[in-house]
């Protein structure tokens, strides 16, 4: 195939000519019925790899504890309260805590046995004053779970806590079930002894019950179990998800492009053509990429 063919191809598929009846092929039923298709059937691979392939993983993450302390001291100090102090032994507990819901598979603030968050903190060494817990599932990143603890009245009101001193933070990614997912601890504390910042009582802030994931993507059997606690960087596995949304904002945006020259050159050809349905195919494909990317993953507790 000649320059020239190829050329005149990629014209009559992107623009408005007489060999396409003056609407591009891009922009026909057929070819946006392809593009569907060819999302779902991209959505399933991706599905099936994540299922026999261990280097794909459905939730890939970039939850650190660095990050999330900087975002949830941002967001103490914007309401004019004392920021946290990292505490090695609060984040032992909050480790500690992690690794027993994935041993006993369970997603709660107290054990099936019985044993609440305060056993973890001072099973760690930390002799509570005050002491608190928020618990979040299957985010991608930091600023996504303390945004979605401050959307949470009863997970703010822990944030915001000034009787704090001192947090910890566990994320630990691990199977629950047959899913992989990722779970994050936060486990606040004043130390016993220390002065108060504000009058409290004494017994630890009531932790919130636990409610089930929107979302979770399945992993192979032999899946490789990552570090206990991701203090920094990210975990270099595939992210499913993001594909799909990356796949699909590409789409859109091809769209998009073709729709403007398209007015753009029927404008200035003064071109006179039978209305049809194009418009309202490509807005239906549109707002299933807007509902796609709406979609938000994980859960706090």
């Amino acid at each position: 195939m000649d320059l020239m063919k190829i050329v005149d191809n990629f014209l009559h598929f992107f623009t408005p000519r007489h060999t396409n009846n003056h609407r591009p092929a891009a922009l026909s039923f057929s070819a946006i019925s392809v593009y569907v298709g060819f999302l779902l059937i991209f959505q399933i691979g991706l599905n099936l790899s994540a299922k026999f392939n261990p280097e794909i993983l459905g939730f890939a993450t970039n939850i650190t504890v660095s990050d999330l302390i900087k975002y949830t001291n941002e967001k103490r100090m914007e309401n004019g309260i004392p920021t946290l102090t990292l505490n090695e032994s609060l984040s032992t507990a909050a480790k500690n805590k992690a690794d027993d819901m994935f041993a006993n598979q369970y997603w709660a603030h107290n054990s099936p046995t019985g044993r609440d968050p305060w056993g973890f903190i001072t099973s760690a060494g930390y002799q509570y004053l005050f002491a608190g817990e928020n618990l979040a599932r299957d985010f991608s990143d930091s600023n996504g779970v303390v945004k979605a603890w401050m959307n949470s009245a009863t997970h703010r009101e822990n944030l915001m806590n000034g009787k704090y001193k001192e947090v910890g933070f566990a994320v630990v990614n691990n199977k629950y079930g047959d899913y992989e997912t990722t779970l994050v601890v936060q486990m606040f504390g004043t130390k016993a002894g220390s002065a108060p910042t504000v009058a409290a009582p004494a017994k630890p802030v009531a932790t919130q019950k636990v409610v089930e994931p929107v979302v979770e993507q399945p992993v192979p059997e032999t899946a490789e179990v990552l570090p206990a606690v991701i203090s920094q960087g990210q975990v270099k596995k595939t992210d499913t998800f993001g594909l799909t949304k990356t796949v699909s904002m590409a789409i859109a945006l091809m769209l998009m492009v073709v729709l403007m020259v398209d007015a753009l050159l029927v404008y200035q050809r003064k071109t006179i053509r039978i209305s049809g349905h194009n418009l309202a195919h490509l807005m239906i494909l549109f707002v299933l990429m807007v509902v796609l990317n709406l979609i938000t993953r994980g859960t706090v507790l």
